[in-house]
């Protein structure tokens, strides 16, 4: 698991003070995982709320700054926090080679990965306690109104 940790973390630009919060990141909902006394029995779907959440957020601020009008914002929040991208950007970062499926599992569906970026999310969130670090990690996975293009 530590060459797990590892390896999300350098795909993300981050290094992590609790590692114990990226194995929960990459743990898909029904998998068994534990680190030392923790337990995941959910997987990441708690850091997949909250990292949903702080995504929205960190799009809310960054078009706060600007002069686009409200549907701008929904445009936005809808393009980039949609399943299908954040599906696309965990595969295209390579993000599934370290997600844990359930028993049985051998591919990582497009819910499961798009739930594992959020999960992503809310680790740094949590772990870095600044919307600065997340925004720097949201734009070095392309999770971003730039992005789009």
């Amino acid at each position: 698991m530590a060459s797990a940790v590892q390896g999300v973390q350098n795909i993300i630009g981050y290094t992590f003070n609790d590692s114990d919060l990226v194995r929960e990141a990459i743990s898909a909902a029904g998998s068994i995982v534990a680190a030392g006394t923790r337990r995941f029995p959910n997987g990441n779907k708690r850091l997949a709320i909250l990292g949903d959440t702080v995504l929205q957020l960190a799009l809310a601020e960054e078009w706060y700054d600007g002069t686009e009008p409200r549907a701008t914002y929904d445009r936005i929040r809808q393009a980039v926090g949609s399943n299908n991208n954040l599906y696309s950007i965990g595969l295209a970062s390579n993000l599934d080679a370290f997600v844990n499926l359930a028993a049985g599992g051998r591919t990582v569906s497009p819910i499961t990965m798009a739930a594992t970026v959020e999960a992503i999310i809310g680790a740094v969130y949590l772990d870095a306690n600044d919307m600065d670090t997340v925004k720097a990690v949201m734009d070095t996975l392309g999770l971003t109104a730039a992005s789009l293009g």
